[in-house]
């Protein structure tokens, strides 16, 4: 437990420099700031533990490799507003990266792969800045935002999921801006249950089914989007979704442009999109 201003740097090559620890969390983090790099962080086994649990502060996580056997790799919450750099965040037996309980932070140039359930979850008004992360073959979606979730995802590539690049659900709002999202198992974005979400100037392609699917009472914002090359329609609306689309490229999916349930026709607000 850290519970004061230090730094823990390792000298020498990472992956000599292990810290690990079974049936508890390998870093507490309970101190107004700090600094942690180069080192190896491995949870090895037990119940509700993680890699680095951040619980206060601004935490400087940089260059490490950590990953968990437990629970997430790394959890940020109680109003905590760390800055995670550079660091290799994989295999979590949940999350990657669990935000909540007011948690904030920036993650940045990470490369978050081969977690369980998502690569970034966001809930309970977690609120952090992604940029320029690489996120990857998790075991369900890169990116999870649920239950008054935010988040704001800018320049990252998300892609090769299970099942989508990006879920919004149950009250979350994050704003996706110049994302690549992409090579999903089912849809580049899923967004359902009574929740907003502003998508603009990404990129959402090849994914096996759809590029974006709404639904549920989804009523996201979508602007000069360039959605093409997915295995169905660009956008699919159903199920009591809506939306409103403007200015987005739809062309060159395999189904078309889009998939409109009649009972949502009304809820769908549509301008300047190229089909």
């Amino acid at each position: 437990m850290i519970d004061k201003p230090v730094e823990i740097i390792g000298d020498g090559k990472r992956d000599d420099i292990v810290i690990e620890a079974a049936d508890k969390t390998v870093v507490l983090f309970k101190a107004d700031n700090g600094r942690i790099a180069n080192l190896t962080l491995r949870q090895t086994g037990g119940d509700y533990w993680y890699g680095v649990d951040i619980a206060q502060g601004r935490l400087a996580l940089e260059d490490c490799d950590i990953s968990s056997q437990s629970w997430s790799c790394v959890t940020i919450h109680s109003g905590a507003d760390p800055t995670l750099r550079r660091n290799r965040i994989h295999d979590g037996k949940q999350d990657g990266v669990f935000v909540w309980d007011n948690g904030k932070g920036t993650l940045e140039d990470n490369e978050i792969f081969a977690n369980a359930f998502s690569g970034v979850k966001i809930s309970d008004g977690g609120n952090p800045t992604l940029r320029r992360n690489r996120i990857h073959d998790g075991g369900r979606s890169g990116v999870f935002v649920c239950d008054n979730g935010k988040g704001t995802l800018e320049d990252n590539e998300i892609f090769a999921n299970a099942v989508a690049g990006v879920v919004i659900t149950t009250g979350g709002n994050p704003t996706l801006r110049s994302n690549r999202i992409h090579d999903e198992k089912d849809f580049g974005v899923f967004v359902s249950g009574n929740v907003q979400g502003t998508l603009e100037d990404n990129e959402i392609f090849a994914n096996a089914v759809g590029g974006v699917r709404i639904t549920t009472g989804g009523n996201p914002t979508l602007r000069r989007n360039i959605i093409s090359k997915n295995g169905w329609e660009g956008i699919t609306v159903c199920d009591k979704g809506g939306g409103t689309f403007t200015d987005n490229d739809l062309r060159d999916n395999a189904k078309g442009a889009w998939f409109i349930e009649p009972d949502c026709t009304a809820l769908v607000q549509r301008k300047g999109n190229i089909e």
